[in-house]
């Protein structure tokens, strides 16, 4: 019952309230000499606005940078076609190279943002300086044998995922879910210019100017579209890493996708994948898909069962898809193997050949050795830090499978996480899939997505987090400092 109003209600008188002790529960005080109360929380309140003014600028103009480092990344011939690339090589004396430099460049800057206003716990501090000094002894070694530049682009290589990785995880889930939207229109853009150019046919793209053995590639009698990357292979594993993360979310507890334009990126996905005739992302969605389906212990036994149908579906439609465009053939795979047994046979040293010794560096324009195509990324660890970095390597692999399987019990997201490791595994047996870093921004927007949904299972046992990344408010295990 509300007090008279003509009766004051029961406490201290106004001018005793007005002094009251702030710790014994009463008003703050307040003094005629302090001046007005409501001037410090207005200041206050439009101290917090501007604050949270400035972290939505500076969300938006991340989101900016990324969707450039998309389009850069996944549609370089998509940029020749509509002549960017080449407006902005002859801007800079005719160095086409200056986009992909650019993206690289821009990745940087977001990374060095991400690390500044990001908190490091000190576990994530000891592992940056682990990798630092790894990749700081192996690009001495690199330079003493083939030389500073293309140590230079084998450092940029085994960076720029590592560092997307590090800027994605800082994202709100909000804004990753924007990431994911772009990706999705990516797909869109390459499925219809994939479309495009299986009706134009590869004889008059070669009369418009794409180049032949790359751009327009065959497996047999079959034409391999690029879509608006630069081969078909590129296409692939970028298409194979949406479908991947787009299926585990549908394995995924109270994480399946509802948006029109994710759903629309699926689809386009699985048409770049089938078009491009590219193995190695099948290969990833496959293994992926059957790794989370067979590892994960969440959602109950009706849960798995379901869970097991969508993988077998998913796997019945790309072997379906790859039939009807003739491309089931294996002497290629074959022929990868005697490369294998060559290259690990010829001598390496035991601390490999540094850096850049093998892979995508040893193509680019600055190469100073001889070109060693390796199509492993486990044999191209082995060859540029030694045999005992891939012996590593794939226990690292195993034990991380091991680990994402039991903590599936207590944690939902990491169904995304299992998926993303056991596709990446298997496919780097057959592609060096790390110097895809289109195709990588794509696993590692799924895998911070992952993070975000990281709740306890309905109904398991609760365990506190011991992992934190910059910019993620998560729990921690109880004693575990902050700061």
């Amino acid at each position: 019952m509300s007090p008279d109003p003509a009766t004051p209600a029961s406490g201290p008188p106004a001018a005793e309230a007005a002094t009251s002790d702030p710790a014994a529960g009463g008003p703050p005080a307040a003094r005629p000499a302090d001046g007005p109360p409501a001037v410090p929380a207005q200041v206050g309140a439009a101290a917090v606005r501007a604050g949270t003014s400035a972290r939505d600028r500076r969300g938006r103009a991340t989101l900016v940078a990324l969707g450039y480092v998309l389009v850069v990344l996944n549609a370089p011939l998509g940029l020749w076609m509509i002549g960017l690339e080449g407006l902005v090589g002859a801007a800079f004396g005719g160095r086409e190279y200056v986009l992909s430099v650019s993206a690289t460049a821009v990745v940087c800057v977001l990374f060095a943002l991400a690390c500044w206003h990001g908190r490091w716990s000190r576990a994530q501090l000891r592992a940056a300086g682990a990798v630092l000094l790894v990749l700081t002894v192996w690009s001495l070694i690199g330079v003493a044998h083939h030389g500073l530049a293309q140590t230079l682009v084998g450092v940029r290589l085994t960076l720029v995922p590592l560092l997307l990785l590090v800027v994605l995880t800082a994202l709100r889930r909000d804004q990753l879910e924007t990431v994911l939207t772009m990706l999705s229109w990516l797909l869109v853009a390459n499925a219809v210019a994939a479309v495009g150019e299986l009706l134009v046919g590869p004889a008059r793209l070669v009369r418009w100017g794409f180049e032949e053995d790359r751009a327009v590639r065959y497996i047999g009698d079959t034409f391999r579209v690029p879509g608006l990357t630069e081969f078909n292979g590129e296409l692939g594993i970028l298409a194979g890493a949406f479908l991947l993360g787009y299926v585990a979310l549908w394995l995924t507890r109270d994480a399946r996708p509802t948006r029109r334009t994710w759903h629309a990126g699926g689809v386009a996905a699985v048409l770049c994948l089938a078009l491009s005739t590219s193995r190695s992302g099948a290969l990833l969605v496959v293994a992926g898909v059957l790794g989370a389906v067979l590892l994960d212990r969440s959602g109950g036994a009706a849960g798995r069962r379901r869970a097991r149908l969508v993988g077998l579906g998913v796997v019945g439609c790309v072997a379906v898809g790859f039939v009807a465009v003739g491309a089931t053939g294996a002497r290629s795979l074959f022929e990868r193997f005697d490369v294998w047994a060559g290259l690990l046979g010829g001598g390496v040293p035991p601390w490999g050949l540094g850096v850049g010794g093998v892979g995508a560096a040893t193509t680019s324009r600055v190469t100073s050795s001889a070109q060693v195509f390796v199509d492993n990324q486990f044999v191209s660890v082995g060859l540029q830090y030694g045999l005992w970095a891939m012996v590593v390597l794939l226990a690292g692999v195993g034990y991380g499978l091991l680990r994402l399987r039991r903590r599936s019990a207590t944690r939902t997201g990491t169904v995304v996480h299992l998926a993303v490791l056991a596709g990446l595994a298997a496919a780097a047996m057959v592609i060096e899939a790390w110097e895809y870093p289109g195709a990588m921004l794509c696993l590692a927007a799924f895998v911070a997505y992952g993070l975000r949904l990281d709740g306890p299972v309905p109904g398991g046992p609760v365990r506190p987090s011991l992992t934190r990344w910059p910019g993620l408010d998560r729990p921690v295990a109880p004693g575990e400092r902050r700061d």
